[in-house]
């Protein structure tokens, strides 16, 4: 992917972010007013009405995104799992109206759909015009409390050269660009000591090789990636 694909891309994944908040937020409005109405639901049917008319607009948005998800081109796990989600959203505001687990059951489908989001929008931390000062501050945020020379250890240089690199804009070394995008992964499922722990277990979906012995192949990032994504699906909550 060229570097202004790979940006376009970045930007309409924060778009579609942006969009799913909305989406949320209207929900969750929506379930505040029917919270405030209960009492009154039995017996009046209008308003029993308008709650499935709302509910409806919630599917009908989500449906909405489809293309643009289509047309982003997430892989086989990452559309899998938003086109399963938007479906059990669907189900749900067809579920019978006495089923008021259907209100969670959607907000969870929304919050599947923002998860996949998220975490394409965290494996490409940096963008294609990725700067090696902002990368190293992304690193250096995303493990708060972490001595540098831990920091130093996951990149494969000494702490001095992780200071210069702080200041230093221009191009990525390959091992600091995937580094980044593994913390950015990682961090909303581990702490920060814990994110640091993880590139030293060794993993059964790596061979058996720790991530840490995995930095320095080139070849290596998209089974990172994936072996981080797992963690965090595994782990979040």
């Amino acid at each position: 992917m060229s570097p202004t694909a790979q940006d376009t891309r970045q930007r309409r994944l924060a778009a579609l972010d942006d969009e799913l908040d909305a989406v949320k937020a209207s929900f969750e409005a929506l379930l505040d007013s029917f919270a405030d109405a209960y009492g009154e639901v039995v017996g009046r049917p209008d308003l029993d009405a308008s709650i499935e008319g709302r509910l409806a607009d919630v599917a009908d948005r989500l449906r909405d995104l489809k293309p643009e998800i289509e047309d982003l081109d997430f892989d086989v796990e990452q559309s899998a799992a938003l086109f399963s989600a938007i479906v059990d959203v669907d189900r749900a505001v067809r579920a019978d109206r006495e089923d008021f687990d259907r209100f969670e059951q959607m907000l969870l489908g929304i919050e599947r759909i923002r998860q996949v989001i998220r975490d394409a929008l965290d494996e490409s931390a940096g963008g294609a015009e990725a700067d090696r000062r902002r990368l190293v501050k992304t690193t250096i945020d995303g493990l708060p409390g972490v001595r540098q020379a831990e920091i130093a250890e996951l990149l494969g240089v000494d702490p001095r050269t992780v200071r210069r690199w702080s200041g230093e804009s221009g191009r990525p070394e390959a091992r600091l660009l995937t580094v980044a995008r593994l913390v950015s992964i990682l961090r909303h499922a581990w702490t920060p000591a814990g994110t640091v722990a993880w590139f030293a277990r060794p993993r059964r979906d790596l061979g058996g090789a720790a991530p840490l012995d995995l930095l320095a192949t080139p070849d290596a990032e998209r089974s990172l990636i994936a072996a981080a994504r797992s963690s965090r699906n595994q782990y979040a909550t």
